[in-house]
């Protein structure tokens, strides 16, 4: 009988372009030339770092500036950087992936787990994850894949859409952040209407950052919430049930600021990457997310809030070994050190089991 050890299923976006009747797809590796010219200025400097030749690299810039126009500006003795188009087609690239490479991952880990029930008649050894969408969360699921013996089916939502669903018995496990502080208390109701400490035990994930992303070089001067208001500048927010716009929205009420005050305050996005590349690209001016995602994206940070990011686990199955395990792979050196160069970040706690009292904090 055929036994299904391991198996992950990843989805890509990847660019067809038709030209005269002819398609043609783009190679990813222009993508990444397009992002190291844009952060080195220089084409050289962008081989070595996606590990090409310089005449692999010279050769595919002048196949698609042949169909697509200029994409790289390069000039003798300054370096290099990307043409308009150039610019263009990286930013959209960054937005697609951004928005949608978190729904791929939804789909590709509910058909992992389909395939997987299939082969082995049974689904019993997945266990069932919704969790607010972070690099910390993302990295734990990297170390399950490669070292424990369970599947993980790990979908993302925001942090009350996960509660809810565990609420309803919709996932196994549910991850979720909240404020450290004042700002806690007028949200902390939401939260423990779906959750208490006689049905579930809390483990820490990661102490994190959020606060204000915007451009290199701070443009246009910003300081503070009031600033986007005064400006007018442009803002991308994200959805509702996000605990990130749960904290954003009480953030506008402690600065005595409306939504009507903040130009694109209804314009959503479903992940922090998502909102930073809006703002990379040059859609928006301003966004509001984590440090590490504004770092990644080569974006400056005003920090305005550290919070909890947390596992609400029922007490039914902390026994569970597969929850031991989890908990010992946040505890573990691979996890911290995974982790320990990315800015906004704390592993202090990660994989202790942390009172109500100490994270509901009033």
């Amino acid at each position: 009988m055929f036994k299904l050890t391991y198996m992950d299923i990843k989805y890509k976006i990847n660019w067809q372009v038709d030209i005269e009747g002819e398609a043609l797809q783009i190679e990813p590796v222009l993508f990444q030339l397009l992002f190291f010219i844009q952060q080195k200025g220089s084409l050289k400097k962008a081989t070595e770092q996606t590990e090409v030749s310089y005449r692999y690299a010279w050769g595919l810039l002048n196949k698609w500036q042949q169909r697509l126009g200029k994409l790289v500006i390069l000039e003798p003795g300054r370096g290099a950087h990307l043409s308009e188009i150039g610019e263009k087609l990286l930013n959209t690239n960054r937005q697609l992936l951004a928005r949608f490479s978190p729904e791929l991952d939804n789909f590709a880990t509910e058909t992992k787990r389909e395939l997987h029930a299939l082969a082995q008649h049974s689904d019993t050894s997945s266990l069932n994850i919704f969790a607010s969408h972070g690099l910390a969360v993302s990295t734990l699921r990297q170390l399950i894949n490669q070292q424990s013996d369970f599947n993980l089916d790990l979908h993302f939502h925001g942090s009350l859409e996960c509660l809810r669903a565990l609420d309803e018995g919709n996932c196994d496990i549910a991850g979720f952040h909240i404020p450290i502080g004042s700002l806690a208390k007028p949200l902390i109701p939401q939260y423990l209407d779906v959750l208490s400490s006689e049905n579930h035990q809390l483990i820490y994930v990661i102490k994190r950052n959020q606060g204000l992303m915007f451009p290199a070089g701070n443009p246009n001067k910003i300081s503070s919430l009031h600033t986007i208001s005064n400006k007018n500048l442009r803002f991308v927010n994200r959805q509702n049930d996000s605990g990130t716009r749960l904290l954003f929205d009480q953030l506008l009420h402690d600065n005595a600021l409306t939504a009507r005050q903040i130009n694109g305050y209804e314009h959503e996005e479903f992940t922090h990457m998502a909102v930073a590349a809006l703002v990379t690209s040059g859609v928006a001016d301003v966004g509001f997310g984590i440090a590490p995602v504004a770092e990644k994206f080569n974006l400056e940070f005003l920090p305005l809030v550290w919070e909890h990011y947390c596992l609400a686990v029922p007490n039914s199955i902390m026994n569970d070994p597969r929850v031991n395990q989890i908990i010992a792979l946040l505890q573990s050196q691979q996890f911290a050190h995974s982790l320990e160069n990315t800015s906004g970040y704390q592993t202090d706690l990660s994989g202790q089991k942390v009172s109500f009292e100490s994270i509901f904090e009033h």
